[in-house]
């Protein structure tokens, strides 16, 4: 998982931060950011099993809600579970979760289980009402932003599909819309802001996600995976299994209006259009009539989505288990570093795909275990309650994908005087140590001494 070991390296620093142990190259620094799930949760749960053991139970009580909710949704739209369980499996390891994106992984779960209240008490007191999608709104707002989103997105189409009167309509948007913008108001009166939003959208990219989405490991497989899914929803819509209720409309038709307007880059978060897609696998389905026409089609889309569920848990286990010992010489490797050295992550020019994206953050975790200072580690704006110290003010990095591991041909364009991000543009004075994950063919920069080399990394020493 590409960003989970950053995180990881960020519980980290908050767990040493609170036992007195802290790294003088950041700073803990709380607001209320909508994106704290993994900062509040993880460290609590530390102190009784350790960094490593909570952030594994995060991922995995994560996990669970996803899929329950996923069923607890079903059951709760239409009074049984047929379809949902089967999807949100499927999801579990797309892209997005894949990635690392814990914190958006949880919110998910998280807003599964709020649409099923809001559906659940739709005919309840107005106040209890309001109390419970206020109390669901501030877990999501600190959670994740955009699972907050997709929490509104889901019921503002859902509501939309029974809007009676416009008395009822006006209603009902304020209910929703209250608890959003006083948190919004919260966080203007913090003082803090995204130091560098971004914003980019690409419909040709847009075209493509949903044959990239199934796994980020392996994009054959990922295509493979689509183009079943494909088929198979084609056969049962020929046996004419699902139907279409109002609600499904509504909300199929919001998740696509809102996919093709939403911009890859936005608010300082990266390929945030995609996310839509995994959602909507976790949303839609409960919202489909399901009717078997016969015993042998449910048992051919059972045993596909089981085989799919398969092939996805495989790949991921192989991967997993292919990088313990990459991990394992990484964490060696830190007992070759001076305590409290800068270190820089470089990566091969050569376009390697995915292969080795579980190494990009690994070296972060010298934060720990060298009290050293990586400028990749997670300290967006807004974001993070970690922040460089003034000291490092210098090598802050000002746009969030710089925070992926440097071309070493930006490094030799920084040498030539190039123009290169900040944080790179003195990395010869500015560092003392240099990981270099990936391939190792090209052209590796002058003035380094080797120290290490393993499987999918090799660390030097900047000569001063």
């Amino acid at each position: 998982m590409i960003d989970y070991v950053n995180h990881l390296a960020r519980m980290h620093l908050l767990v040493d931060a609170a036992a007195g142990r802290a790294n003088p190259a950041y700073e803990i620094h709380w607001r209320l950011y909508p994106n704290l799930a993994v900062d509040i949760i993880v460290p609590v749960f530390a102190r009784f099993v350790g960094v490593e053991t909570a952030a594994r139970l995060f991922l995995l009580g994560s996990q669970i809600l996803v899929a329950c909710g996923a069923i607890a949704l079903e059951m709760q739209v239409r009074g049984r579970h047929q379809l949902s369980g089967f999807v949100a499996l499927i999801a579990l390891y797309s892209l997005p979760f894949l990635w690392g994106l814990m914190n958006f992984e949880f919110g998910c779960g998280v807003a599964l289980w709020g649409i099923v209240a809001w559906i659940y008490f739709r005919e309840g007191p107005w106040l209890l009402r309001i109390a419970l999608h206020a109390s669901v709104v501030v877990v999501l707002f600190s959670a994740h932003l955009f699972a907050l989103g997709i929490y509104g997105l889901t019921i503002v189409c859902y509501e939309g599909s029974r809007i009676t009167s416009y008395r009822h309509a006006v209603r009902t948007l304020a209910v929703l819309a209250l608890p959003v913008l006083a948190g919004c108001l919260v966080v203007l009166w913090s003082g803090d802001t995204l130091s560098n939003p971004g914003f980019s959208w690409s419909f040709g990219l847009k075209l493509m996600w949903p044959l990239f989405v199934m796994n980020c490991y392996s994009l054959p497989l990922s295509i493979g995976l689509a183009l079943i899914i494909a088929v198979l929803l084609g056969y049962l819509g020929y046996s004419r299994v699902f139907g279409l209720t109002r609600p499904a409309v509504f909300i199929g038709s919001g998740f696509l209006v809102v996919y093709l307007l939403m911009p890859a880059r936005i608010l300082g978060g990266a390929y945030t259009d995609v996310r839509l897609i995994t959602a909507m696998m976790l949303v839609l389905p409960a919202f489909l009539t399901v009717n078997w026409p016969s015993r042998a089609v449910k048992t051919v889309a059972a045993l596909v989505a089981v085989g799919i569920i398969l092939a996805n848990v495989m790949s991921v286990a192989s991967v997993w288990y292919s990088y313990r010992s990459d991990y394992a010489d990484m964490i060696k490797s830190f007992a070759l570093l001076r305590a409290g050295s800068t270190i820089l992550i470089a990566r091969g020019d050569v376009d390697e795909g995915q292969a080795n994206a579980p190494m990009f953050y690994a070296p972060t975790l010298a934060v720990h275990y060298a009290n050293a200072f990586v400028p990749s580690l997670y300290t967006i704006s807004g974001q993070q309650p970690v922040k460089k110290s003034a000291s490092k003010s210098l090598l802050e990095i000002g746009d969030a994908l710089d925070y992926r591991p440097t071309p070493i041909a930006q490094l030799n364009s920084a040498s030539a005087g190039g123009t290169v991000p900040a944080h790179v543009r003195g990395w010869r004075t500015d560092y003392d140590y240099l990981y270099i994950v990936g391939d190792q063919t090209g052209s590796i920069p002058e003035h380094l001494t080797f120290m290490m080399r393993s499987r999918r990394f090799a660390l030097y020493a900047i000569d001063k």
